[in-house]
């Protein structure tokens, strides 16, 4: 449906997009999830055809657009700031693309789309207040409607909802997964918000300093991270990263004793020293009591979450946070025990983050 091929576009000196090739497929949301800087909007953009791409090409249901102009590209964006028209009401800013030259409709057809697209965001009742009297919420339905009024081949989200607080966006994600099971076509969703791209993408491309990281469903991501950033990026907490030292027959973790055998991580000896460890917090036993065999560490800081807490953890100068039950003694700069399964284990180069695989079953036997 949509592809992104090796598109590569630059700023100055800056470096928005360095390669970056996805495929959205029909009928499917891919997540596209990454900080602040990460390339996400630049992306969005070259798709749509606002930024022209230094390299590479942008292709639509298989016809490749990419010296397309931007008015006959099939496609709808919803930009993170609203860009909604301040002297046009509710409903001729949700009315507006289907006024356009290329897509020009019937007035009777337009009220009844708009009439339609509005109460599907319950906004129905806003549809002749002036959109500069309404509230953020509000403006950023106005804002998906506007997209959503029409049925292009794809949707462009740019963090929609990144300006809404935290109620309005759990709110609004489920309407969005319900309008996409209705319509049923292809959205490319950018993201800082992990739990916004969980809840509504069917993948998720991890993209960081312009480059595509990993592309998969949460689930693979999740069981097969290939790299030290999708820990980072996904989770919540995301994955504890623990810098270790590669040594004769195993790994230690840098600040502490606790060595972990090649054999016990299923690997060979990693050809650099410097490695990273990474376990998902769900994984790591953590008690507020002594532990036979577990390392000793501290609590280094406490967030209360109604049901369960999350702690901060140092070990050795390094930390992780943890979901913990509340019960557990979260007492700033008191002692914490914890063992780590070297089963469930990641281990990824210390220097390029790129995940070490599992030795070959023959050299593991030797």
């Amino acid at each position: 449906m949509l592809e992104l091929n090796d598109l590569s576009k630059r700023f100055g000196r800056r470096v928005a997009l360095d390669g970056v090739s996805l495929s959205v497929g029909e009928e499917e949301i891919l997540a596209l999830l990454g900080p602040t800087g990460a390339g996400k909007t630049t992306a969005l953009r070259c798709v749509a055809g606002v930024e022209k791409p230094d390299r590479g090409s942008v292709t639509l249901r298989g016809e490749d657009v990419t010296r397309t102009s931007p008015m006959f590209r099939d496609l709808a964006m919803v930009f993170e700031g609203f860009n909604l028209i301040p002297v046009l009401n509710t409903f001729d800013n949700i009315a507006f693309p289907l006024r356009s030259p290329v897509h020009q409709s019937p007035e009777e057809d337009i009220r009844k789309m708009v009439t339609k697209a509005a109460a599907d965001l319950h906004i129905d009742h806003l549809l002749d207040r002036p959109v500069e009297k309404l509230s953020g919420g509000e403006r950023q339905r106005v804002a998906i409607a506007r997209a959503l009024v029409r049925r292009p081949a794809a949707y462009l989200l740019d963090e929609p909802l990144s300006a809404l607080d935290l109620k309005l966006r759990e709110e609004l994600r489920v309407e969005l997964r319900a309008l996409h099971r209705s319509h049923r076509s292809a959205i490319l969703y950018a993201t800082n918000d992990y739990h916004g791209a969980a809840a509504l993408g069917d993948r998720i491309a991890l993209i960081d300093g312009g480059r595509i990281v990993q592309t998969d469903t949460l689930a693979t991501l999740i069981d097969h991270p290939q790299h030290v950033l999708v820990g980072k990026l996904i989770g919540s907490p995301s994955m504890a990263v623990l810098n270790a030292t590669s040594r004769d027959g195993g790994v230690a973790i840098d600040g502490t004793d606790h060595v972990v055998s090649y054999a016990e991580l299923g690997i060979a000896a990693p050809a650099g020293g410097q490695v990273k460890l990474g376990l998902w917090p769900e994984v790591i036993e953590l008690a507020d009591h002594e532990l036979a065999g577990a390392l000793q560490g501290t609590v280094q800081a406490s967030e209360f979450r109604g049901l369960e807490r999350v702690v901060q953890v140092e070990l050795g100068g390094q930390t992780f946070r943890k979901t913990v039950a509340t019960s557990f003694d979260a007492t700033f700069g008191r002692p914490c025990w914890m063992r780590f399964p070297a089963a469930r284990m990641f281990v990824f180069d210390g220097e390029t983050g790129v995940r070490i695989g599992k030795a070959a079953p023959d050299l593991a036997k030797r």
